[in-house]
Parts: structure tokens; sequence; C-alpha cells
């Protein structure tokens, strides 16, 4: 058996789990019947179907933006091209967006001679979530590479390689332990991108509420799978809330987009005659030329609210 030199694992973050949960998605006002999804169901099976919808909506919402999940998630070794500009600072764009927290970095002038960068770096800047710059060694001379000296001498912008790791994407988890009234901390069993001040709703019906993460928290390296984790909060809970409530940090744009497709696909209108031909029937999608039914109109304005959150760098 000939083992395989090289293994280039995908990054992590899968969409594995629908981004709104079937309680959220009742609570909405869609005015759909959600009580005969499966003729004759029991609400148990009932809400299994929603949620297949559900991830379905969730997961159309990640090919809508070149396949980069929105929900917080763990990107490990991503190799991507930066720049140096004159005067010795260096920058940088991730695959993913949001960026939420750097766990390791390490760049260069060829990617077989690269150097860590020790973080915190105090001259480490993130604007917008998008993109990052540093000043590698103060602007001295870090590597050798063609062309390419810094210090006093002014330079045109050089290429560089960067390989790092970093959360990305919105938090999104459900509570792991139920919650009293007046708790100053909760369980969640992902805690992926949820970082200290972050605002995280609790979409409970009848008793909504926000948490405030403290600044206390100090947010570890994320573990793959993610693990439970006690979320200290700035102000108690409002209201008592049961084990498996839908706890995110989503833009409500995010949300909405997956709360439109989601039901555009519950309408099951049939389309299978227009174009472009479809064998399976009953879909949710736009037409070229406008026949798109009913549910063509959500699926744009879903699309529409996505249009913000794509990523700004793809190969």
């Amino acid at each position: 058996m000939t083992e395989v030199p090289v293994l280039v694992p995908p990054p992590s973050g899968v969409v594995s789990r629908a981004y709104v949960t079937p309680a959220m998605f009742r609570a909405y006002p869609t005015w759909l019947d959600l009580d005969n999804l499966i003729p004759g169901g029991a609400k148990a099976l009932e809400d299994d179907d929603l949620a297949d919808v559900l991830l379905a909506a969730s997961d159309w919402a990640a090919g809508e933006l070149e396949g980069m999940p929105l929900h917080g998630h763990y990107v490990q070794g991503e190799n991507v091209d930066g720049y140096v500009k004159t005067g010795g600072r260096a920058y940088v764009r991730p695959r993913h967006v949001p960026l939420r927290q750097i766990t390791s970095m390490s760049w260069g002038g060829d990617p077989s001679s690269m150097m860590a960068v020790s973080l915190p770096d105090a001259s480490m800047r993130v604007d917008d979530n998008r993109r990052v710059s540093w000043q590698p060694g103060g602007g001295a001379a870090t590597f050798s590479g063609p062309a390419l000296q810094f210090g006093s001498r002014a330079i045109a912008p050089q290429r560089i390689w960067v390989t790092w790791s970093y959360a990305a994407g919105f938090p999104f988890a459900l509570l792991a332990e139920p919650v009293t009234a007046d708790a100053m901390s909760v369980v969640v069993d992902d805690p992926t991108s949820i970082l200290p001040g972050d605002v995280l709703r609790v979409y409970d019906p009848g008793q909504s509420e926000a948490f405030t993460v403290a600044s206390t928290y100090v947010p570890m390296i994320p573990a793959v799978p993610p693990a439970q984790t006690t979320i200290p909060l700035a102000a108690a809970a409002q209201h008592g809330h049961a084990e498996g409530v839908g706890v995110t940090g989503f833009p409500r744009r995010a949300l909405q987009a997956v709360i439109a497709y989601g039901v555009a696909l519950l309408m099951r209108e049939d389309v299978s005659a227009d174009e472009p031909a479809s064998p399976f029937g009953p879909a949710a999608r736009t037409t070229s030329d406008g026949r798109g039914g009913q549910a063509a109109g959500l699926v744009n304005d879903a699309s529409g609210w996505l249009r913000s959150f794509r990523p700004t760098m793809r190969p």
C-alpha cells in the first residue's frame, strides 16, 4: 500500500446544523401552517422535518457565500498570499470572514522558509474584520527574499506567504444546560467566535432576550469538535431558558435570509415546467424570464440580504 505524500484536509466549518432552530422559526411571523408538514405526524417528527428544511436553507446560505459558512468555525493552516508595503508593514486577508480570533500565524518570502509571529502582537491591526496588518520586526530586515530589504531603504510592495489559523464567522450555539433567571453565566455547546463584549440574542418565544458576554471572558483556542464552555455574562439573565434554546450573534439580515429561503422551500411550488428545467418537481428557485412563482421573490430577497457577508478574497 503506497502512502499518499500530501494530504490537504478541508477547512472545518461545514454546515451541519441549521442557523435557525425550529422554535426560532415557529416564533417568526411567516403565516405558514407548520402543523402538517408530515400528515398525521407528531410534533417531534414535525420539528425534525422543519429542522431538515432549515438545514437546507442554512447550507444554501453558505453556497451563496462561495462555500463560506456563516457560523463560528475554526480555519486551520490556511495558506494565503500577502504583501509588504513600503515602510515594512505587512497585509493579509482571510478567506473566511468575519475574522474573530487569530490563534497562530507564520510568514515569509518563500513557503519553505517561514517565521512565526508572536501573538498577541501590539503592532497588529484588524480592519473591518476582513484585513490584517502588522509590522514584522518593527520594519527591520526580518527575512531575505528576491529584491526584498526592509529598514531605511524604501522598497515597492513585495509578495509574501502567510500560513495561519483563526476563528471566523458569527457565534451560534445551543444552551448546553438550562438557565435560571438571574444567572450570571450560561453554558453553551459551541463557544467558537464568542468574544468578550459580544451581544448574543436568545430567541425563546415569550421570553427572548440578549446576553452580553462579560469582559472577563477569555476565549480559548477553538476545539474541534467544539467543547461545552461556560460564558460569563455582564448582566444577569432576565428569564429562565431550557436546554437546547438557540443563542446567536448572527446579524438580523443573515437570519432573515435563512428564514426567507426556508419559507420558499416550505411553499413547495411546482415550478418543474419552468426554466431551467428540473426533474425534482417542487422547488424554490428563480427563472430567467421572471416566472419563478411566489417563492422567487423570497429567494431573491434572501440572496440580497446575504450580499454584504460575501468574502473579500477567494482563490
